[in-house]
């Protein structure tokens, strides 16, 4: 380290650095280096001391090398941070480890939550040093005392900077010092004739800060102006304002010498400030002396509903010449919708913590609103300006009061395209001002209402303005069956929305899932989509419509050309409505997918979407589970597939298909490699979970997997497989050269077929994605997967949640991860792997250079076991995601150590 660059740096360098330290780094870390940093450490002269309940550790073992003259700023705090209670901690290290210790060039005091016996103490012991700040947050109910034994000990240090943080001033007992060189004072509360005391008594006085100037005493308002007082005062801040302008005006009058003044109130915000009339009541004679004018004023949100307060006409009220050109004072409101506060403030504005909160922002400069996160201390510039294109809003508590100022935002923002304001309690109000301000906004192409409580007179509203919007393309209203506060437009508002489909041009899609809409609000729909030319998918699940709606659907279908996608989940569809839908798919060239999933279609039905699909040139998928088709709708749709040539993804899932459905979909499948030969297209994902297959059905299946050249995706969980029916899976595995991915949980295959597969893993050369979960394979399983993986060069994830593998199991997997090149994602939870498991997986990770994601929840690895992750994180370098707090028993401290340590444990 002796020749390392930073020790030639100056040590006026390192000690600058220093000050960007703390002392546990400075005196324990770099002063043990080397003796170069040993001597620039020594020199150091610019410490900065702490004492509270956090850093005792720490102070017992620095201050035996601690020089007082080193020192130059204290804190001592009696707050302890861990119990969230008030003691005398930071006090008594004080006194045990500085009795004897004079800080003899201690510039800055700060002492936090101290009681008046213990604040005397504490002042007396320092009062030979020459205090440039003193800064005191007071834990005592009444002040009295306090104001006493600060200004006794101010007489004697001559401070020039004084915080009296939120202690109201009560300066009753005693005055101050005409030798008093104070020239910063900040206070809590301060009536007003104590605040005219403060300027006359304190002619030096630069700086006053103040929580609030209380104008009335005693019931007795202060009417009178006040004669101009001599005195040095440059900078006033009230950081709870709450004066009207004739109080602003005596509170300014006394002052002639005034260069910035700061308002702040971010607490319970008085109301008149957020209107025109009290800016235009303000005496901008007073004003025009001064030359920065800053403020900021929220509005809490729980005040919200109260009254809508119109900022666009406030606004004005700072576009006069005075505010623009002659003071150059620029101002913005902005509503924040993740706080749900608005806020009215000076741009640029140094004097908030909350310097860059997603906001909608209007400016006095201009009359377009913005979506942005630029820091409030930083001036607004339209070339530089960061603005953001999407806004989630998501289960935010969002209410129509809370919409009227997200419309006056987006109603001319040129920026934002995405906005999601899903899971909230939006009325047909809200979508009213939303619907107003969509009329005229050029930008937003997505819009997510969805899970809130419109009705159809909010769909009246927001079809009237997709009637002259031209930039949305998607509108989410749609909801779920599962929510009790649901969006429920009705056939009244399907209605509407069909009016607007006849004219809108640029909608292409639209969610009306679960919207109480029957066949009448179907037929209205339908209507809308024979003359749309924009519109190409239609959410439309758990709609009720019935065979009557399928049919008028299926009617706009035979001359409607834009239409690319239908989902008619949980409508009630039976035979006749399937029916009505083939016929359609007869003349309809442009729809490529249809949903039908949970109706009640049964084999006839699927008889007659089969004969569709033996002409039908451009449907590529169809959803047909839980349908109960049974083995007879099977067969008709697997003599479908030996002609059609175009269905990419079939899912048969929930159906009753047993052995013989089985055998006919089996036959397709080889098939089907004689249509990818001729004519480069065919089936190439089939779901075929949750229905019952049997061992005869599995050795089909596994035949044509075997010779099937197109699958890619078999979606087979649930089939009470077994290790037989596994056997003949894995048997076709062997020779498939195509399938990719391959689901296979709940099939209860135990560790006779986790061999079957392990078996086939060590030859196939590319399934990539294998899902195992809940298929009691056990230890032993576990044993033949994890030495097929030493050898497979393919598969990137594997499933094995809920396996029962114990920690014998685990520690067959690790071992083999310490040889496999090409397991990305590894899934083991619920295996009870508890902290034995999880050190042997931990000590894979220090080898292991491919996988990126882990999940263990529920597993009892306790603090132990997670410590082991932890500890093999350091070496590791390639995992992007560990999960191991779920269910885990690790407790709340190590899971923040943790976090802290590394943020890619979850």
């Amino acid at each position: 380290m002796e020749n390392s660059p930073l020790t030639t740096l100056p040590p006026e360098l390192i000690h600058h650095i220093f000050d960007y330290c703390d002392i546990r780094t400075i005196l324990l870390s770099v002063r043990g280096v080397c003796q170069t940093l040993y001597a620039m450490v020594n020199t150091y002269d610019r410490l900065a001391i702490t004492l509270n309940s956090k850093s005792a550790w720490t102070m017992k073992s620095v201050s035996r090398i601690v020089r007082s003259e080193q020192v130059i700023s204290l804190t001592i705090a009696d707050y302890d941070s861990k119990s969230f209670s008030w003691c005398d901690i930071g006090t008594k290290l004080f006194f045990s480890l500085f009795t004897s210790v004079e800080f003899t060039r201690l510039h800055s005091l700060t002492l936090r939550h101290i009681k008046d016996n213990d604040l005397k103490r504490l002042l007396q012991s320092v009062s030979g040093v020459s205090l440039v700040s003193l800064s005191i947050h007071s834990n005592e109910k009444k002040y009295d005392q306090t104001w006493i034994i600060v200004l006794e000990a101010i007489m004697r240090a001559n401070l020039q900077k004084l915080y009296m943080c939120h202690i109201d001033y009560m300066e009753e007992h005693m005055p101050w010092s005409d030798q008093c060189s104070l020239e910063h004072l900040s206070i809590g509360n301060c009536v007003y004739s104590k605040y005219l005391l403060i300027l006359r008594q304190l002619p030096k006085l630069r700086t006053l800060v103040m929580q609030n100037c209380i104008m009335n005493e005693k019931n007795k308002a202060v009417v009178l102006p006040t004669p101009t007082i001599y005195c040095s005062l440059e900078s006033l801040t009230i950081d709870s304002y709450l004066c009207t302008p004739e109080q602003l005006k005596l509170i300014l009058s006394p002052i002639s010498s005034l260069c910035r003044l700061r308002l702040v109130s971010i607490f319970d915000l008085s109301e008149p400030v957020f209107h025109r009339s009290y800016w235009e009541q303000l005496d901008y004679g007073q004003m025009l002396k001064i030359d920065r004018f800053e403020f900021f004023f929220s509005y809490n949100n729980n005040h919200i509903n109260r009254k809508f307060i119109d900022f666009d006409f406030l606004i004005d009220s700072f576009r006069t010449p005075f505010w623009l050109n002659e003071k150059q004072w620029f101002v913005s409101w902005a509503y924040v919708p993740i706080l749900n506060e608005i806020w009215l403030y000076t741009v640029p504005n140094p004097i908030i913590d909350q310097r860059s909160a997603l906001r909608f922002e209007i400016s006095s400069m201009g009359n377009t609103s913005r979506l942005t996160e630029r820091p409030l201390n930083r001036m607004i510039d339209h070339a530089l300006d960061q603005t953001l294109t999407t806004l989630v809003l998501l289960q935010k508590d969002i209410r129509d009061a809370h919409v009227q100022y997200i419309a006056i935002g987006l109603k001319n923002n040129t920026t934002l395209i995405t906005m999601d304001l899903s899971h909230n309690a939006i009325r047909d109000v809200g979508a009213q001002d939303l619907a107003n301000a969509l009329r005229n906004n050029t930008a937003l192409i997505t819009l997510n209402l969805s899970y809130n409580a419109i009705g159809d007179v909010g769909a009246q509203h927001l079809s009237d303005a997709l009637r002259y919007n031209k930039s949305l393309t998607t509108l989410d209203i749609g909801s779920d069956c599962s929510k009790n506060a649901n969006n429920t437009i009705g056939n009244v508002g399907a209605q509407h929305l069909s009016g607007a489909l006849q004219n809108n041009k640029t909608l292409t899609t639209l969610n009306l899932n679960y919207s109480r809409i029957d066949s009448v609000g179907a037929q209205h729909l339908a209507d809308g989509l024979r003359n749309n030319v924009a519109l190409t998918t239609l959410h439309f699940d758990g709609n009720s419509i019935e065979d009557l709606g399928a049919q008028y659907f299926a009617d706009a279908l035979k001359t409607n050309t834009t239409l690319v996608t239908l989902n008619l989940e949980w409508n009630g569809i039976e035979n006749t409505g399937a029916q009505h839908l083939a016929n359609a798919l007869q003349h309809n060239k442009t729809l490529t997918s249809l949903n039908l999933y949970g109706n009640k279609i049964r084999k006839a039905g699927a008889q007659h979407l089969a004969d569709a699909l033996r002409n039908n040139t451009t449907l590529t998928t169809l959803n047909l589970g839980g349908n109960l088709i049974g083995d007879s709708g099977a067969r008709h749709l697997a003599d479908a597939l030996t002609i059609n040539t175009t269905l990419t993804s079939l899912n048969l899932s929930a159906n009753k298909i047993e052995t013989a459905g089985t055998q006919h979909l089996a036959d397709a499948l080889i098939e089907n490699t004689i249509h990818l030969l001729i004519y480069a297209k065919t089936l190439t994902t089939l779901y075929l979970e949750w229905n019952e297959f049997g061992n005869a059905g599995a050795k089909r299946l596994g035949d044509a997997l075997g010779a099937n050249k197109a699958l890619t995706t078999l979606i087979f969980q649930m089939n009470k497989l077994g290790h037989v029916g596994s056997e003949y899976l894995a048997h076709g595995l062997r020779n498939n050269i195509t399938l990719t991915t391959m689901i296979l949980y709940f099939n209860r295959i135990g560790n006779t077929g986790a061999k079957h597969l392990a078996d086939a893993l060590r030859i196939n050369k590319t399934l990539t994605t294998l899902n195992l979960r809940a298929n009691d394979i056990g230890e032993t399983g576990a044993q033949y997967l994890a030495a097929a993986l030493r050898v497979n060069k393919a598969l990137t994830t594997l499933n094995l949640d809920t396996n029962d593998i114990g920690t014998t199991g685990v520690q067959y997997i690790a071992d083999a991860l310490w040889d496999n090149r090409t397991l990305t994602s590894l899934n083991m939870s619920n295996n009870s792997i508890k902290a034995n498991g999880a050190q042997y997986l931990a000590d894979a990770l220090r080898k292991n250079t491919t996988l990126t994601t882990l999940v263990l929840d529920s597993n009892k690895i306790e603090d132990i076991g997670a410590k082991h992750f932890a500890d093999a994180l350091r070496y590791n370098t390639t995992v992007e995601a560990l999960n191991i707090f779920l269910l885990n028993g690790i407790s709340s401290d190590v899971q923040k150590e943790l976090k802290r340590q590394d943020n890619r444990i979850e």
